[in-house]
Protein backbone atom coordinates (compact mmCIF):
# COMPACT_ATOMS: atom_id res chain seq x y z
CA UNK A 1 0.00 0.00 0.00
CA UNK A 2 1.55 3.31 -0.88
CA UNK A 3 1.69 6.27 1.52
CA UNK A 4 -1.36 7.88 -0.44
CA UNK A 5 -3.62 4.67 0.04
CA UNK A 6 -2.46 4.63 4.09
CA UNK A 7 -3.28 8.07 4.12
CA UNK A 8 -6.72 8.09 2.68
CA UNK A 9 -7.08 4.59 5.11
CA UNK A 10 -6.32 6.68 8.14
CA UNK A 11 -8.71 9.20 6.90
CA UNK A 12 -11.74 6.91 7.10
CA UNK A 13 -10.62 5.34 10.55
CA UNK A 14 -11.06 8.86 11.86
CA UNK A 15 -14.12 9.55 10.04
CA UNK A 16 -15.49 6.13 11.64
CA UNK A 17 -14.17 7.09 15.06
CA UNK A 18 -15.80 10.72 14.92
CA UNK A 19 -19.11 9.56 13.54
CA UNK A 20 -18.80 6.83 16.77
CA UNK A 21 -17.98 9.65 19.45
CA UNK A 22 -21.00 11.91 17.52
CA UNK A 23 -23.57 9.09 18.09
CA UNK A 24 -22.99 9.24 21.90
CA UNK A 25 -23.24 13.07 22.29
CA UNK A 26 -26.89 14.08 22.97
CA UNK A 27 -28.32 17.65 21.46
CA UNK A 28 -28.57 20.57 22.80
CA UNK A 29 -30.09 23.53 21.75
CA UNK A 30 -28.98 26.91 23.46
CA UNK A 31 -29.22 30.55 22.99
CA UNK A 32 -26.30 33.00 23.62
CA UNK A 33 -25.84 36.38 23.97
CA UNK A 34 -24.51 38.15 20.87
CA UNK A 35 -21.18 39.05 22.72
CA UNK A 36 -20.78 35.33 23.43
CA UNK A 37 -21.46 34.47 19.97
CA UNK A 38 -18.86 36.86 18.82
CA UNK A 39 -15.97 35.38 20.54
CA UNK A 40 -16.92 31.87 20.50
CA UNK A 41 -17.00 32.90 16.13
CA UNK A 42 -13.73 34.83 16.55
CA UNK A 43 -11.88 31.80 18.30
CA UNK A 44 -13.33 29.41 16.36
CA UNK A 45 -11.91 31.41 13.32
CA UNK A 46 -8.64 32.33 14.98
CA UNK A 47 -7.70 28.30 15.75
CA UNK A 48 -9.56 27.10 12.75
CA UNK A 49 -12.02 25.14 15.04
CA UNK A 50 -15.76 24.14 14.27
CA UNK A 51 -17.76 26.24 16.28
CA UNK A 52 -19.90 22.98 17.78
CA UNK A 53 -16.43 21.79 18.74
CA UNK A 54 -15.28 24.76 20.10
CA UNK A 55 -18.60 25.01 22.76
CA UNK A 56 -18.68 21.54 23.42
CA UNK A 57 -15.32 21.65 24.87
CA UNK A 58 -15.82 25.31 26.78
CA UNK A 59 -18.94 23.82 28.63
CA UNK A 60 -17.27 20.80 29.34
CA UNK A 61 -14.45 22.66 30.86
CA UNK A 62 -17.15 24.71 32.37
CA UNK A 63 -19.02 21.60 33.68
CA UNK A 64 -16.21 20.49 35.82
CA UNK A 65 -15.26 23.87 37.43
CA UNK A 66 -18.80 24.36 38.25
CA UNK A 67 -19.10 20.50 39.89
CA UNK A 68 -15.76 21.11 41.43
CA UNK A 69 -17.29 24.29 43.27
CA UNK A 70 -20.17 22.07 44.71
CA UNK A 71 -19.86 21.51 48.24
CA UNK A 72 -18.70 18.09 48.76
CA UNK A 73 -21.44 16.39 50.37
CA UNK A 74 -23.98 17.28 47.53
CA UNK A 75 -21.17 17.06 44.48
CA UNK A 76 -20.96 13.04 45.84
CA UNK A 77 -24.88 12.67 45.25
CA UNK A 78 -24.88 14.61 42.15
CA UNK A 79 -21.56 12.49 41.02
CA UNK A 80 -23.75 9.26 41.44
CA UNK A 81 -26.96 10.63 40.19
CA UNK A 82 -25.10 12.33 37.02
CA UNK A 83 -23.29 9.14 36.16
CA UNK A 84 -26.40 7.05 36.77
CA UNK A 85 -28.73 9.16 34.22
CA UNK A 86 -25.51 9.04 31.41
CA UNK A 87 -25.95 5.17 31.53
CA UNK A 88 -29.92 5.98 30.68
CA UNK A 89 -29.25 8.30 28.30
CA UNK A 90 -26.72 6.12 26.10
CA UNK A 91 -29.12 3.41 26.38
CA UNK A 92 -31.38 5.55 24.70
CA UNK A 93 -29.65 6.75 21.99
CA UNK A 94 -27.90 3.59 21.35
CA UNK A 95 -31.69 2.00 21.13
CA UNK A 96 -32.36 5.00 18.47
CA UNK A 97 -29.96 3.61 16.38
CA UNK A 98 -30.73 0.31 16.78
CA UNK A 99 -27.51 -0.24 18.89
CA UNK A 100 -27.36 -3.32 21.26
CA UNK A 101 -25.41 -0.47 23.97
CA UNK A 102 -23.55 2.21 23.64
CA UNK A 103 -20.75 3.39 25.90
CA UNK A 104 -20.79 6.57 27.61
CA UNK A 105 -18.13 9.13 26.58
CA UNK A 106 -17.06 12.55 28.60
CA UNK A 107 -16.44 12.50 32.29
CA UNK A 108 -17.46 10.12 34.93
CA UNK A 109 -18.48 12.28 37.76
CA UNK A 110 -18.29 9.87 40.51
CA UNK A 111 -14.51 9.56 39.29
CA UNK A 112 -13.93 13.29 38.70
CA UNK A 113 -15.90 13.75 42.67
CA UNK A 114 -12.57 11.56 43.72
CA UNK A 115 -10.17 13.32 42.05
CA UNK A 116 -11.61 16.97 43.44
CA UNK A 117 -11.74 15.08 46.88
CA UNK A 118 -7.99 14.49 46.70
CA UNK A 119 -7.00 17.95 45.48
CA UNK A 120 -8.75 19.61 48.25
CA UNK A 121 -6.96 17.42 50.71
CA UNK A 122 -3.92 18.54 48.77
CA UNK A 123 -4.54 21.82 48.87
CA UNK A 124 -5.58 21.97 52.21
CA UNK A 125 -2.24 20.22 53.30
CA UNK A 126 -0.28 22.41 51.40
CA UNK A 127 -2.08 25.27 53.39
CA UNK A 128 -1.09 24.02 56.72
CA UNK A 129 2.42 23.45 55.43
CA UNK A 130 2.45 27.23 54.82
CA UNK A 131 0.75 28.41 57.95
CA UNK A 132 3.47 26.24 59.78
CA UNK A 133 6.08 28.35 57.56
CA UNK A 134 4.57 31.36 58.57
CA UNK A 135 4.41 30.39 62.14
CA UNK A 136 8.05 29.40 62.22
CA UNK A 137 8.77 32.24 60.58
CA UNK A 138 7.12 34.65 62.85
CA UNK A 139 8.37 32.12 65.55
CA UNK A 140 12.09 32.69 63.99
CA UNK A 141 11.89 35.84 64.22
CA UNK A 142 10.31 36.70 67.92
CA UNK A 143 13.26 34.56 69.08
CA UNK A 144 15.86 36.27 67.41
CA UNK A 145 14.98 40.18 69.09
CA UNK A 146 14.66 38.19 72.66
CA UNK A 147 17.89 36.69 72.47
CA UNK A 148 19.57 39.92 71.39
CA UNK A 149 17.72 41.46 74.13
CA UNK A 150 19.01 38.99 76.57
CA UNK A 151 22.82 39.52 74.84
CA UNK A 152 21.66 43.19 75.48
CA UNK A 153 20.85 42.80 79.21
CA UNK A 154 24.11 40.53 79.79
CA UNK A 155 26.10 43.36 78.30
CA UNK A 156 24.27 46.12 80.28
CA UNK A 157 24.53 44.26 83.68
CA UNK A 158 28.23 43.56 82.57
CA UNK A 159 28.73 47.27 82.10
CA UNK A 160 26.91 47.48 85.03
CA UNK A 161 29.02 45.48 87.35
CA UNK A 162 32.11 46.76 85.87
CA UNK A 163 30.84 50.67 86.84
CA UNK A 164 29.64 49.67 90.28
CA UNK A 165 33.41 47.78 90.68
CA UNK A 166 35.17 50.87 89.02
CA UNK A 167 32.79 53.57 91.60
CA UNK A 168 34.34 51.20 94.33
CA UNK A 169 37.77 51.22 93.08
CA UNK A 170 37.94 54.91 93.03
CA UNK A 171 35.78 55.50 96.20
CA UNK A 172 39.00 53.85 97.52
CA UNK A 173 41.39 55.43 95.99
CA UNK A 174 39.65 58.55 96.90
CA UNK A 175 39.59 57.56 100.65
CA UNK A 176 42.96 56.39 100.36
CA UNK A 177 44.33 59.46 98.35
CA UNK A 178 43.44 62.12 100.96
CA UNK A 179 45.12 60.20 104.22
CA UNK A 180 48.33 59.85 101.52
CA UNK A 181 47.74 64.08 101.01
CA UNK A 182 47.52 64.11 105.21
CA UNK A 183 50.53 62.22 105.47
CA UNK A 184 52.49 63.41 102.67
CA UNK A 185 51.84 67.04 104.23
CA UNK A 186 51.99 66.13 107.96
CA UNK A 187 55.81 64.37 106.48
CA UNK A 188 56.59 67.37 104.90
CA UNK A 189 55.74 69.76 107.97
CA UNK A 190 57.31 67.35 110.20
Amino acid sequence: MSKAQSLIEQFYQEEQQRMAEEATYSPLEISTSSADMAIINTISKRFSKDKTLLVREALSQALLDMFSALDPVERKMLAKDADELAQSIAAEIAEEQGLDSLEVTGNNWVQQDKLCIKAEKKAAKEEADRQAQMADKVLGQEEAPMAEATEAEEVDSYTDEDSETELLAEEETAQVEPATEEQSTSSIFS
